[in-house]
């Protein structure tokens, strides 16, 4: 409840903005999700609780980002990782705050002042590092960071400026533009400045290929390349500018590594279709192939196809549009994927690099490329790197280095019931019930079991007053309502003083010496210093050497000192520089030619404006003693000298590159290419051999799969692996490498080649021989039957199944005569075994009577059953009598499984004014095949 806050009705929106905003900070010092806010809002208007509710999630928010900022700082200033684990509400806060502190820290110990104007990072970057910068200034902390040496980086990486590169103390760089062009945001690729910036005109007057500058009043030279104007091949050629032209160079694409399932192609990674080259296993008289980045699917041709873009899902019996941008490579590097309906496109994303600060910090690449790791993985990020896990319901491939789907049906690591069928999902499974829920109950599918329904809540109930419903397992009951009913509602403050003592400081005290005592003895005066004589009273005075003409160049005054004098350039210089000869300006001092540079044996002096650096041959740097010491480039740099196809390995003064398995050099020795085993292995697999990016798999022909061994193949016994998919109708036989269907005796095999057709022996012959035989077709077989009519009985000329009585007529009040049926009838039916029954059961047989009598009655007995030894015999309940006025319908309640021969007698009974007038029955004999087709 919100404390009793909302106690007006008329209250204005400012107070209820107010009040919600501070529910909902509360709310963010108690809980990590802001939309799990669960307090009662009863005494907020109901017609505001929307607007109370969207107030406390803001405001809620903003105390997390409040939090996580500053915990972030602290971070920073404790020296931890500016990586925040696990899901915290306002999480980029933590992050962007901890790294414009770490920043804020570096610069401030620097020396460096703290404003950059006008170079601003952004709210609320700006303010933690004006904070952290001006506090690491007042306590005076150093904090040190690697650099390499000053020339190393624009040298080691030639491409790290789109066009000059220019070393900076400290170990970094910076990049700038030539004339005429401007720095990006990325603050290292250069771009033409517009014709608003530079005021360039038209070519007027210029020579093709240049163009005039008004600023300049010059014909300069156009950059084609830029402009768009060049004609090059962009798949296979370089555009390289030139004075008033430009040339097309081709190139030659280096080996790239691609997954398994891609080829390298222009320089990228293409998706390998291996239903249109043929290199898929599947079957292609029953299965479709279908390609998907960077695999393929086999699918049954009896599965239903989507259109592109939509794929089937089994489970719900419909085509499902497929988020293509949860594939890898669904977009090129520096595109974001949107998925739509049926497709996927492919955004531009423009990014806004901050102004180079030349400073080596901590990169969280699982934050700044969301893609480091593969959609199936999870990424870590650590120091100096970041590690990419396979995700929960993924399994890494040692072979592809992949991670793969586990199948959890197949390895039975699921936790369906019983009752369900455990269907497999990328990274997961889910459980699909296989019966439905009887009357009374409904399948609850997220538990999967039956849950009963409430027939009172519901209303589903036919209680009426003075009853009321009471709910019961599957079911309700009506109870009579009692005549009267009773209703009972039921913090420690810690205070720390702290006391400066100084130290007491005793001066050291000086000793007193005795007062000198002299003779009157007087002896020879010795000789003054250098610098001084003695005057006419004997006493040693400073020689003043500029009045005597002490010698000084004429660009120096000269000045004097006790003992002594100096000479004071009249233009000075500062340290590295000295005076040229007219006095009139300060030159560089050649310290490399003069020999005042103090550089190790192994190093090279290079002069520069007012002093000199000591370069280290190429593969060293300077370290801590000025030693040149050896770069290990592997460490340093990482994955960015060697492909990932190789090991880097560090050597003095340089590294190399050795080949992974699977790979060895090509002419360059840092570029490994790929080993064709298929080829250079003969005989390596049993049947098919693919090669792959690094390795190779072994395939094998439709109808067999690898062995455990992953290279000979194995038949599949497709009959019974896909037993529940009914590969055949009747008998499947298992052949090398296939299958085939054939039908029992009696059927024949359709057109499709998978189903049995029953053959009606009655109408392709003469099959009886009796001349009274009537011929019934039975699946996979007939029946000849002879009807030989009871004693008293005569075969109806009119219909071959019925034998009428002799004597039609009966004399008045006997009895006897008006009970024996008037005629019988015989009547065959075929049934398939185990056919299926609709709930309102199937119609076999119905028998019916004169319409003019008052009263029919119908009666059903079962006469025999002979069933098969392992087949259960039926009874009288398996089937039902429906009466109506004149008539009455055999209905089959219950599925009977064949084979079984099973005789009914039905008897109709017909009365008149309350009398028996006569009666029939019909004899019906159902013949129950041995197949269900």
């Amino acid at each position: 409840m919100m404390s009793g806050r909302f106690r007006a009705a008329a209250i204005a929106i400012e107070q209820i903005l107010s009040l919600c905003c501070q529910e909902g900070e509360e709310w963010g010092l108690q809980s990590r999700t802001c939309s799990s806010f669960n307090k009662s809002l009863e005494l907020v208007p109901a017609g505001l609780h929307g607007l109370c509710l969207s107030t406390i999630e803001i405001c809620c928010s903003k105390q997390h980002k409040i939090y996580q900022c500053t915990a972030g700082q602290i971070a920073a200033r404790q020296g931890l990782s500016c990586s925040l684990k696990g899901d915290h509400s306002g999480s980029e806060f933590y992050t962007d705050c901890c790294e414009a502190c770490k920043i804020g820290l570096v610069v401030g110990s620097s020396a460096n002042k703290c404003s950059v104007e006008p170079f601003a990072f952004g709210s609320p970057w700006d303010e933690i590092y004006d904070a952290c910068c001006n506090d690491i200034k007042k306590e005076g902390e150093i904090i040190l960071l690697s650099g390499n040496d000053e020339q190393s980086l624009c040298e080691q990486f030639p491409s790290i400026c789109s066009q000059v590169c220019e070393n900076v103390e400290g170990g970094s760089y910076v990049c700038k533009c030539h004339p005429g062009y401007e720095l990006l945001d990325d603050r290292k690729t250069c771009a033409l400045v517009s014709d608003e910036d530079n005021e360039t005109v038209e070519r007027k007057g210029c020579d093709a290929g240049f163009k005039h500058n008004k600023r300049t009043d010059k014909c300069e030279d156009v950059n084609e390349c830029e402009t768009g104007e060049a004609t090059c091949n962009p798949d296979s050629q370089v555009c390289r500018n030139t004075r008033g032209s430009f040339l097309c160079v081709d190139v030659v694409l280096p080996d790239i590594a691609c997954d398994p399932g891609y080829t390298p192609k222009n320089g990228k990674c293409e998706d390998v279709n291996e239903c249109l080259e043929q290199l898929d296993a599947c079957d292609r008289e029953r299965q479709h192939c279908l390609n998907g980045r960077g695999n393929y699917s086999c699918l049954p041709k009896a599965v239903t196809m989507c259109q592109p873009g939509f794929a089937y899902n089994v489970s719900l019996g419909v085509c499902e549009d497929v988020n293509e941008c949860e594939e890898d490579g669904a977009c090129d590097e520096g595109y974001r994927c949107v998925n739509i309906e049926g497709s996927y496109e492919c955004i531009a994303v423009v990014k806004n690099y901050p102004t180079y600060v030349p400073l080596l910090v901590h990169i969280d690449e699982c934050a700044a490329d969301r893609n480091a790791c593969d959609s199936n993985q999870v990424c870590t990020n650590e120091i100096g790197g970041f590690r990419c896990d396979c995700k929960i319901g993924f399994n890494l491939d040692t072979v592809t280095n992949a991670c793969v789907d586990i199948n959890e049906c197949q390895v039975n690591a699921h936790e369906c019931l019983e009752t369900q069928r455990c269907d497999n999902t990328i990274g997961s499974y889910t459980c699909i019930r296989l019966q439905s829920c009887g009357t009374g109950y409904t399948l609850n599918a997220e538990t999967g079991h039956c849950d009963d329904d409430d027939e009172c809540a519901l209303g589903r109930h036919n209680c009426r007053p003075p009853f009321e419903c009471f709910n019961t397992k599957g079911s309700f009951r009506c109870r009579q309502l009692s005549r009267y009913h009773t209703l009972t509602s039921t913090s420690t403050s810690t205070t720390t003083s702290t006391t400066t003592v100084r130290p007491s400081y005793n001066p050291a005290g000086y000793g007193h010496y005795p007062a000198s005592r002299y003779s009157s003895y007087q002896p020879q005066l010795p000789p003054c210093g250098i610098g001084f004589e003695r005057n006419s009273a004997g006493a040693c005075v400073d020689i003043d050497e500029c009045a005597r003409g002490a010698s000084c160049h004429r660009h120096q005054q000269c000045i004097n000192t006790n003992g002594s004098y100096r000479c004071r350039d009249l233009l000075t210089c500062p340290v590295g520089y000295r005076v040229n000869d007219d006095i009139t300006e300060c030159l560089d001092i050649d310290e490399c030619a003069t020999g005042e540079a103090l550089c190790g044996p192994d190093q090279t002096c290079k002069n520069k404006k007012g002093g000199y650096v000591c370069v280290c041959p190429p593969g060293h740097m300077i370290g801590r003693n000025k030693r040149c010491e050896d770069i290990d480039e592997c460490a340093m740099h990482g994955s960015k000298v060697c492909q990932q196809n190789s090991n880097c390995v560090n050597t003095i003064g340089s590294y190399r590159c050795d080949c992974k398995e699977g790979f060895k050099n090509g002419p360059n020795e840092m570029i490994c290419t790929d080993v064709d085993e298929c080829k250079e292995i003969p005989g390596l697999c049993h049947q098919r051999c693919l090669n792959y990016w690094g390795s190779y798999r072994c395939g094998c022909h439709p109808g067999y799969r690898i062995s455990y061994n992953n290279r000979t193949c194995d038949d599949v016994d497709e009959c019974e692996e896909y037993k529940s998919a009914n590969l055949c109708v009747g008998i499947c036989e298992n052949t090398p490498g296939s299958y085939s269907c054939r039908c029992p005796h009696g059927y024949k095999l359709g057109a499709d080649g998978r189903s049995c057709i029953d053959i009606d022996e009655c109408e392709t012959g003469d099959v009886c021989r009796g001349r009274q035989d009537i011929c019934t077709n039975i699946g996979g077989s007939y029946r000849c039957t002879t009807i030989d009519c009871p004693y008293g009985y005569k075969h109806d000329p009119d219909r071959r199944n019925r034998c009428e009585r002799s004597n039609k007529y009966c004399n008045t009040g006997d009895m006897e005569c008006l009970r024996r049926p008037h005629s019988y009838s015989y009547n065959f039916l075929t049934i398939v075994s185990n056919i299926l029954i609709p709930p309102e059961g199937r119609g076999l047989f119905t028998l019916t009577g004169p319409s003019h009598f008052q009263m029919i009655d119908f009666d059903l007995k079962l006469v025999s059953v002979d069933a098969a030894p392992h087949v259960k015999p039926v009874d009288i309940h398996y089937f039902g009598l429906e009466k109506r006025t004149n008539d009455a319908q055999l209905n089959l309640k219950k599925s009977i499984e064949g084979p079984q021969d099973i005789e009914l007698e039905l008897s109709m009974s017909v009365f008149h004014n309350g009398e028996l007038y006569g009666t029939n029955v019909a004899k019906l004999f159902l013949m129950i095949s041995a197949y269900e087709y």
